[in-house]
């Protein structure tokens, strides 16, 4: 069954000249962009495929438990491209004396949405796709009202987050798997304000018409060593 994208996501950042201003216009970039679709989960089917999904994406890492599996105030999505699920991620309100709360400066008394069960196709990692789930993240928690969105990130992945323009905090390093040895931060969006939605889009937009001129340039150079070896 094919997905219902959000109308806000669709559109949104696209009709503020804002979300060009740190890259030009490219109907490249979109094109890519435009392949990409968000659809909240409704329905029991969808739901049982999201548990299959994030269980095949977490247990080779070590990272799936059962208490990750979304609570009744969870809203679940998922990205597909070309019609096929590649991503899957849920936002769940926090509560008001939750670590993030503790740590993210200005946070206390306000609304967080948590960012979890973020997993990807293998296929898919390190392309377009965090990006995708970042923005749409911001966008969602705005959407509805929240004044933060925030996520736990481990410590060797933080810098993907931080690279796309999440804002990490310093503090003493939380073990969520109760590993010593894997250390975990908070990185968040504000999302108050449509002037933190502005920047989260912008920054978005470069980070995508980095990635799409960069894999096309190296697809140039391919084929020109492929012509230089003949």
């Amino acid at each position: 069954m094919p997905p219902n994208p959000s109308p806000v996501l669709e559109n949104q950042e696209r009709e503020s000249f804002i979300t060009y201003t740190a890259a030009p216009h490219d109907p490249d970039v979109l094109r890519e962009l435009h392949k990409y679709q968000i659809s909240e989960i409704t329905e029991t089917w969808e739901e049982e495929d999201y548990r299959d999904f994030l269980k095949k994406a977490l247990t080779p890492l070590g990272l799936f438990r059962e208490e990750f599996l979304p609570s009744q105030s969870s809203h679940c999505y998922r990205i597909t491209f070309d019609g096929e699920t590649t991503a899957i991620f849920r936002l769940t309100p926090t509560d008001p004396g939750s670590v993030f709360h503790q740590v993210i400066p200005g946070a206390a008394g306000k609304k967080i949405l948590e960012v979890n069960n973020v997993a990807v196709e293998e296929s898919f990692r390190g392309d377009l796709l965090l990006g995708v789930i970042l923005r749409d993240c911001a966008l969602l928690a705005h959407e509805k009202g929240y004044d933060f969105v925030a996520g736990v990130v481990r410590h060797e992945i933080l810098p993907l987050f931080v690279d796309f323009g999440t804002i990490p905090v310093r503090h003493d390093p939380l073990h969520i798997l109760g590993d010593e040895n894997i250390c975990d931060y908070v990185t968040y969006f504000m999302t108050h304000r449509r002037e933190h939605i502005d920047y989260a889009c912008a920054r978005g937009y470069h980070y995508f018409h980095r990635k799409v001129t960069m894999n096309a340039i190296d697809a140039d150079v391919r084929r020109s060593r492929e012509r230089a070896g003949r």
